[in-house]
């Protein structure tokens, strides 16, 4: 058996095993005078919807981490000390505090119009979007200051020297990095329950308080765990498409 092979059987191993014995099969269950059946009950919907809300607290977090981190990347290059003291501090702020805390400051006290679910995307993109300027800047800096001194000698302004050379490259060495942000702000979604916004895990621990199960909540780290290996394969399959031109 090759290696990829192994993999795979360990991975669905691991499906079959951890399903098997955390499946909550109480959720599926209605009780009539024919005794029990298995349909799509209001807590099997429920928990779908859950799941649902946690994708979407992290696709929409990425994209606004990644159009805000990378507009903070580009205001560090820049001349402008003022913009860039601004800059380093708004990371330094976010990074210093716990996403927790920067939740409840911004579903309780500056987004307080908003819904609970637009208040932790927003908080959970900004959040992301510090990491990834510093993600950004680092891999700007890894590429050779030959190539934009080049650029700029063979007429290109600055702007089109980054936007055609630097940047892709930079895209290119920051990838993995990028990826591991992207699977931690979807862990980091577990945590928008204190604001009452009920993604999968929220919705897991009120199951078990209904079912008087831990099962909900097991099943749930499954969930979690397949998601981020079907995310990790997808990265792969990108990286090894960039690297085709290698």
């Amino acid at each position: 058996m090759t290696q990829k092979s192994i993999q795979a059987f360990v991975f669905f191993t691991i499906i079959i095993l951890w399903g098997y014995f955390s499946f909550p099969y109480e959720i599926l269950q209605v009780s009539d005078e024919a005794g029990v059946r298995y349909a799509f009950t209001p807590n099997a919907k429920a928990y779908v919807l859950s799941y649902g809300t946690t994708i979407l607290l992290t696709f929409c977090a990425v994209c606004i981490g990644l159009v805000v981190g990378f507009i903070l990347a580009l205001i560090r290059f820049s001349p402008f000390r003022v913009l860039n003291f601004i800059v380093d501090e708004f990371i330094d702020i976010i990074r210093g505090t716990p996403v927790i805390l920067q939740l409840m400051i911004f579903a309780f006290v500056i987004f307080t119009f908003l819904d609970n679910l637009y208040a932790a995307i927003l908080a959970l993109g900004l959040n992301s979007s510090a990491y990834i300027a510093e993600i950004v800047r680092s891999g700007i800096n890894s590429v050779d200051r030959g190539q934009m001194e080049a650029a700029r000698a063979m007429g290109l302004d600055y702007q089109s020297t980054m936007r055609e050379i630097i940047l892709p490259q930079a895209l290119k060495n920051i990838l993995p990095a990028l990826a591991n942000e992207f699977i931690s702000l979807f862990k980091e979604t577990s945590v928008v329950g204190f604001i009452s916004v009920v993604d999968i895990t929220m919705q897991s621990k009120s199951l078990q308080a209904v079912l008087y199960n831990p099962k909900p909540i097991i099943f749930t780290g499954l969930v979690y765990y397949v998601s981020v290996k079907i995310f990790s394969l997808g990265v792969r399959l990108l990286e090894k498409r960039l690297n085709q031109n290698d």
